[in-house]
C-alpha cells in the first residue's frame, strides 16, 4: 500500500431498523443486522427490493436518487434530489401509519458510531440521534422542548462532515449514490457522466475535499459560460442573417452572391469535417503507439527472462576435478601454480573436493543445474509467452503502420482542403466581405444598423464570457494536476485491485490509465489492448460490472488495507447471460473476502450469480433475507411459492457448501 494521507472515509453500515412501513405489510417492524460480510435481501419482482435500498442511502443522507436526474454538480444534485425525496414515500406509507413510520440507521465513521432515526416525508429533519465516540456519547430527540427535526439534523451534518473529512453534505450524498450504490438507474459511473467520474476521483484519491468543493463550482461556471458564449454566437449569427433578409427584401441587387455563400460555407464545412478527422486519426495512433510500446516492453522483458532462464539451464559449468590444471595435480601430484610435488599436494586437493570446495580459490562448488522436467516445462512456457508476445507486437506494429498511413492521409487532406478554402476566399475577397447597404430610406439604413449593433454587441459577449471561461480553468489546472500527481502515485495499488476485480467477470487482460485531456484527467479503459471509449464498444452486461469494478476498487483504495468499506447493490444479475453469473459471484466474493462488506438485492430465480456468492463466503460471511415473508404475494406468485422455497433451499445449500 503507497504511503498516504488518506483525508475520506465513508460510513460503515450496521444496522437498519423499519417501523410501520406499509409497503412491507407483514412486517410492522423489520430489524435487520448487516454482519461483517455480505447480506442479500432475496424475492420476487415487484415486492420492494429497490425501495429497500432507497431507503437505506435516504436513512444516511435525507435524500433518495431520482431515476432520471442527471449530474452536473454536487450540490445541484443534492438540491434537486431533496424534492424528489419529499415525494418518494408517498403510496409506500398508509395515511393512518405517517406518523409514527420511521426508520433507523446504526454506522460507524472510524471510531464513532452514529444511530440516526428519520421519519419519510420531512428529509431534512430528524426525530432522535445518538453519537457513541471517543469524547463520549451525545443524544438528540424532538422530545426535548427545546429541539427541532432541524436543529438536529444540523447537529447531524456537522458531526458526520467532521468525521468523514467532507467539506460539505452534497460530498457525502454523492458518494452514497455514485460510488458506494449501483442502483435501479443503473448510472454508470465510468461512462455516463465525466464530471461525476472526475468528482469522485477527487475525493477518493486524497485531494483537498474543500479544493474539491471548489474545482467543481469552477468547472460548472466554466460550462456555463461556454454555454453562454454559444449562446452569443447564436444571436450573431442570427442578427447577421435577420440584417441579409432585410437587403433580400429590400434591395436585392444588393445583395452577397448567395450561390457564393454556399459555396463557402460548404468549404468552411469540409474544412472542420477535415479537422475533426485529422483529431480522430492522431487519438487512434497515440493508443496504437501506447499499445506498440507496452508489447515492445513486454517482449523484451520475456526475452530477458527467457535468456536468463536458458543460460541457467544449459551453459553448464565443468566441474572443478575436469579442469585441466587440478587434473594434473590428482594424475601427477604436481601443483602447476606453485611447482610443489607430493602426495601432500595431492591430499589437499582432494580433501578440498570432498569438502564440496574448489581446489584453488576454496569457495563452495556451486550445485548443479536443474534439468528437470519441471525446469523444462518453465522453459517451455517463457518461450510460449514470447511467441505469444512476439506476435501481438507484430499485428501492433501493422495496425500503428496502417494508422499512421490514415493519419497522413487525414492531414494531407485538412492541407487540400484547408489550401481549397483560402484560394477561395482570394479570388473572391470582395464579394465575399459585401457589406454595401441601400439608401432607398433612412428607415432600412437605421434597421440595418440595429442588426450590426446586435451583432457587435453579441460578438463582443461572446468573447467576455470564452475569457472569464479560460480564467475558472486556469483556477482549476493545478487542482488538476494534483489529481493527476495523486493517481499516478496511488497506481500501484489501485490498478491491481481493479484488474483483478474486472478479471474475475470478463476474463479478459485490462488496464486503466489516467491521461491529461483539455476538460481535466479522464479514466479511460483498454481491454485486450483497445481502448473502450465509448459504451457501445461493450455489451451491456460488461459496462455494469466493470463499472463495478471500478467502483469496488475505488472503495477498497479509499478505505485502505485495515479499513472496511461497503457497497450497495441492486438486482445485478438482470441482464447477465449465465455464463456471466457464475464470474460475477465469484467478482463479488473477491470484495468481500479482502474484508469489505456488500449490501445487494437479488431475484429469486435460477441465477447462478447468488448460489456462486454464497459458496464462496458460506453462511460466516453471508446471510440470505428471505423478502417473500415480508409483504403480500400476488396471486401469481402466491401459486408459486413452492418454487421459491426451492430458490432459498438451493441458496441455503451452496452457503453451507461454502463453510466447507
Amino acid at each position: 500500500m503507497s504511503d498516504r494521507n488518506q483525508p475520506v472515509k465513508l460510513p460503515v453500515i450496521h444496522a437498519l431498523e423499519l417501523s410501520h412501513f406499509t409497503l412491507y405489510q407483514n412486517r410492522n417492524k423489520i430489524s435487520i443486522d448487516f454482519g461483517d460480510g455480505v447480506f442479500c435481501l432475496a424475492g420476487a419482482n415487484g415486492l420492494g427490493k429497490s425501495t429497500f435500498l432507497a431507503i437505506l442511502n435516504y436513512a444516511i443522507t435525507g435524500i433518495v436518487a431520482s431515476p432520471n436526474q442527471k449530474f452536473q454538480s454536487a450540490k445541484e444534485y443534492y438540491q434537486d434530489s431533496m424534492k424528489y425525496a419529499a415525494g418518494y414515500f408517498q403510496g409506500r406509507v398508509r395515511e393512518l401509519y405517517r406518523p409514527d413510520a420511521e426508520v433507523t440507521v446504526r454506522f460507524t465513521v472510524g471510531p464513532t458510531q452514529y444511530t440516526v432515526t428519520r421519519d419519510f416525508f420531512t428529509s431534512q429533519s430528524l426525530r432522535r440521534l445518538k453519537i457513541e465516540g471517543p469524547s463520549g456519547e451525545r443524544n438528540w430527540t424532538v422530545e426535548d422542548s427545546d429541539l427541532d427535526g432541524n436543529i438536529i439534523h444540523n447537529e447531524y451534518v456537522s458531526a458526520i462532515l467532521t468525521d468523514t473529512g467532507l467539506a460539505g453534505f452534497e460530498q457525502l450524498v454523492f458518494l452514497q449514490h455514485f460510488l458506494v450504490t449501483f442502483d435501479e438507474r443503473r448510472h454508470l459511473l465510468f461512462w455516463d457522466s465525466p464530471d461525476a467520474t472526475l468528482y469522485a476521483l477527487y475525493l477518493v484519491f486524497g485531494v483537498d475535499p474543500t479544493k474539491v468543493a471548489h474545482a467543481a463550482e469552477w468547472a460548472r461556471m466554466a460550462e456555463r459560460l461556454e454555454s453562454q458564449a454559444r449562446n452569443a454566437q447564436y444571436q450573431a449569427t442570427t442578427a447577421r442573417d435577420n440584417r441579409n433578409e432585410v437587403l433580400k427584401r429590400t434591395a436585392p441587387d444588393t445583395l452577397p452572391n448567395m450561390e457564393l455563400l454556399d459555396q463557402h460555407e460548404k468549404l468552411v464545412a469540409q474544412q472542420l469535417k477535415a479537422q475533426q478527422l485529422l483529431e480522430s486519426k492522431t487519438a487512434e495512433v497515440e493508443d496504437s503507439r501506447l499499445r506498440v510500446s507496452v508489447l515492445a516492453a513486454e517482449a523484451s522483458s520475456l526475452r530477458r527472462d527467457y535468456n536468463k532462464s536458458f543460460e541457467s539451464r544449459f551453459i553448464t559449468q565443468n566441474h572443478p576435478e575436469q579442469n585441466p590444471l587440478i587434473a594434473q595435480l590428482l594424475d601427477n601430484c604436481e601443483c602447476s601454480v606453485c611447482g610443489q610435488t607430493g602426495e601432500e599436494v595431492t591430499a589437499a586437493a582432494k580433501a578440498a573436493l570432498e569438502a564440496n570446495s574448489c581446489p584453488l580459490c576454496r569457495l563452495q562448488i556451486p550445485a548443479p543445474v536443474d534439468q528437470s522436467d519441471e525446469a523444462f516445462a518453465q522453459l517451455e512456457e517463457l518461450d510460449r509467452k514470447l511467441a505469444a508476445a512476439k506476435g501481438q507486437l507484430t499485428e501492433a506494429q501493422a495496425s500503428f503502420e496502417r494508422l499512421n498511413n490514415e493519419l497522413s492521409s487525414a492531414r494531407a487532406q485538412l492541407v487540400e482542403v484547408t489550401d481549397a478554402l483560402r484560394a477561395f476566399e482570394q479570388e473572391n475577397a470582395e464579394e465575399l466581405k459585401h457589406e454595401k447597404l441601400p439608401s432607398d430610406t433612412d428607415a432600412i439604413t437605421k434597421i440595418l444598423q440595429q442588426y450590426d449593433d446586435e451583432r457587435r454587441e453579441a460578438t463582443r459577449r461572446r468573447d467576455d464570457f470564452r475569457a472569464r471561461k479560460e480564467e475558472f480553468r486556469r483556477k482549476l489546472a493545478p487542482i488538476q494536476k494534483e489529481l493527476a500527481h495523486k493517481y499516478h502515485a496511488a497506481e500501484l495499488d489501485f490498478v491491481p485491485t481493479f484488474q483483478r476485480l474486472a478479471y474475475q467477470f470478463l476474463g479478459l487482460d485490462l488496464e486503466v490509465q489516467m491521461l491529461e485531456r483539455v476538460r481535466g484527467p479522464e479514466l479511460v479503459l483498454t481491454i485486450n489492448g483497445t481502448r473502450r471509449r465509448e459504451t457501445t464498444q461493450l455489451s451491456e452486461s460488461q459496462q455494469y460490472f466493470v463499472d463495478i469494478a471500478l467502483r469496488m476498487a475505488l472503495v477498497q483504495y479509499l478505505v485502505g488495507d485495515e479499513g472496511v468499506g461497503g457497497m450497495f447493490i441492486d438486482t445485478p444479475e438482470g441482464s447477465l447471460d449465465i455464463a456471466y453469473e457464475k464470474r460475477a459471484g465469484q467478482m463479488f466474493g473477491q470484495f468481500v473476502t479482502q474484508g469489505n462488506r456488500l449490501v445487494m438485492t437479488a431475484n429469486i430465480n435460477s441465477s447462478q450469480l447468488v448460489l456462486r456468492l454464497a459458496e464462496e463466503c458460506g453462511s460466516d460471511r453471508m446471510h440470505v433475507e428471505r423478502m417473500t415473508s415480508w409483504t403480500t404475494l400476488s396471486e401469481v406468485q402466491a401459486e408459486s411459492e413452492a418454487l421459491f422455497d426451492e430458490a432459498y433451499a438451493r441458496i441455503e445449500r451452496a452457503l453451507v457448501r461454502g463453510n466447507a
